[in-house]
């Protein structure tokens, strides 16, 4: 009879789901982020990204398999080249004049 005062099993683990069984792949993705990081960074949904991707104006983006991933470099580059510079203050305009 199992003695109910043991702790739980351990949930299985296989050898290729382990991360750090992967170090070659944490070191290849290290300056990328995954979609969802974006989003959440960005404060917009990832059906946004997608949308953004449809119509050419979002970052650039790589996709391996399924998995869609941002350079963190490009990312940056990106949201410098959306800057937009404040428009000059114009004077006010006088209301005075009449149109013939």
């Amino acid at each position: 009879m199992p003695n109910p005062q043991q702790d739980p099993p351990q949930e299985y683990r296989s050898p290729s789901s382990d991360p750090q069984a992967k170090p070659l792949a944490r070191l290849l993705f290290a300056n990328f982020l995954h979609r969802d990081e974006l989003a959440e960074a960005l404060n917009v949904s990832p059906r946004t990204l997608d949308r953004w991707e449809a119509l050419r104006k979002g970052p650039p983006r790589v996709r391996v398999g399924r998995t869609i991933l941002y350079s963190i470099d490009s990312v940056a580059d990106w949201l410098l080249s959306q800057e937009k510079k404040p428009f000059p203050a114009r004077g006010r305009r006088s209301s005075s004049r009449v149109k013939p």
